[in-house]
């Protein structure tokens, strides 16, 4: 499988998360795939509850959630659709640009073609219903062999909130 594009729309990620989502965010700007296309968390945004402590990072990792699954599976063909996604934080970095505050961060993102998915699960219930828990090293090692593993880095303007 090839790894997935950068998201390219028309509508903004706000828009389109909440449409697949049903989860209305306080952000605009871009999909966060550099400095300049940052997208923007907005204390101020007038969907934030302000009786309620504001959770900029706690946006950050929903938008990075929404953000892989419309790269792995929403804007995939039937044929081309990730399975079995997970997301490791490797990194995160405060940056200052043009007198803004900005958070990137770096994952590393691991998944399976929905044959190979099927064909995972298949034999982990064998091993499950055989009682062979012995199996399952050498299921691990097929898995590990199977994945397919990239990175991904998420530009967030922050200045909304930093430091407060």
């Amino acid at each position: 499988m090839r790894e997935p594009s950068q998201l390219v729309t028309k509508e903004s990620p706000r828009q389109i998360i909440l449409e697949d989502f049903k989860i209305d965010l306080p952000i605009y700007g871009g999909w966060g795939y550099s400095i300049e296309s940052a997208c923007a968390i907005d204390k101020n945004d007038l969907s934030v509850n302000k009786a309620l402590p504001f959770d900029g990072v706690g946006i950050e990792y929903m938008f990075v959630e929404k953000r892989i699954y419309e790269e792995m599976v929403i804007f995939r063909g039937d044929h081309e659709k990730y399975a079995g996604i997970r997301w490791d934080r490797e990194a995160q970095e405060v940056l200052f640009h043009d007198d803004r505050a900005h958070d990137k961060l770096t994952f590393n993102i691991i998944g399976f073609s929905d044959e190979i998915w099927d064909e995972l699960t298949s034999r982990f219930e064998e091993i499950q219903r055989s009682g062979k828990a012995e199996l399952m090293t050498e299921l691990d090692a097929y898995r590990e062999l199977k994945a397919y593993r990239f990175k991904r880095e998420f530009y967030f303007d922050i200045s909304s909130f930093y430091g407060q």
